[in-house]
């Protein structure tokens, strides 16, 4: 039986109930670990601490630039516009993060990082369902985006952290952009390459970040953590090539 617009929509619901459900039930609250905050490399140049962690961040401003020069040849969706200011934030939160890491300055590096994940998104839900239904999703997806990072630090606070909110706003779009692909793997196909550069570089981006002491240690030069920067910012380029490749709408 061919699925119809309005059933996935439903399943994309239901994905999204059942597994913030389970996700609280059986999953105990997860603090932020402390030793997130030693990165491997801390070298100070020109004033500057944790120099290359701070300055890797470059990447994000300069495709949140690069996207914001689009205005000038089409319209932007909201989404799209405060995805890329999202993405210039996303660079000057983690720069200032890294400049001094602790539990206070990373709510600076994630709160940015939500507007990201939350519009791109919206954005793709747009591509597939209408600009009028992404709306309303991406206003709940930003409320709970922003709620969960303020959610984490008021945890925290009270000595009982507690990432999973966010950790749902992070991936959980993955999964669901991944549903909404196959189930219209005929649509919108200028979007696939663009898409599996995007997730491709975001998951070795996560790995060089998860292995930041070990290639600190081989290279006794550069560690993980800017390269996973390096390559999350490719990812944000790849999102901003995707908009481009978006066609025009036809004046009526």
């Amino acid at each position: 039986m061919k699925t119809t617009g309005a059933t996935i929509e439903i399943l994309l619901a239901g994905i999204t109930l059942v597994t913030g459900i389970l996700v609280f039930s059986l999953v105990p609250a997860i603090p932020q670990d402390q030793h997130y905050h030693a990165f491997a490399n801390e070298q100070s140049i020109a004033s500057i601490p944790n120099f290359y962690n701070v300055v890797s961040n470059a990447g994000f401003i300069l495709s949140g630039i690069w996207g914001l020069g689009l205005l000038q040849k089409r319209h932007l969706s909201p989404m799209s516009f405060l995805m890329l200011i999202g993405m210039i934030l996303t660079g000057l939160g983690s720069a200032y993060y890294h400049y001094e890491p602790n539990n206070e300055t990373l709510l600076w590096d994630r709160l940015p990082m939500t507007l990201v994940f939350t519009s791109f998104f919206a954005e793709i839900y747009a591509r597939y369902f209408g600009t009028r239904q992404a709306m309303r999703v991406w206003i709940g997806a930003l409320v709970t985006g922003i709620v969960s990072v303020f959610y984490w630090q008021y945890t925290e606070l009270h000595g009982c952290g507690d990432l999973r909110l966010y950790a749902l706003v992070q991936f959980l779009p993955v999964l669901l952009i991944a549903v909404i692909c196959f189930s219209h793997g005929k649509m919108n196909k200028y979007m696939h390459t663009p898409l599996a550069i995007i997730f491709i570089c975001y998951l070795v981006a996560k790995f060089f970040e998860h292995h930041d002491h070990t290639v600190f240690a081989e290279t006794q030069w550069i560690s993980g953590h800017p390269i996973k920067h390096v390559l999350a910012s490719f990812a944000t380029a790849g999102i901003v090539w995707m908009i481009k490749r978006i066609p025009k709408q036809k004046s009526s």
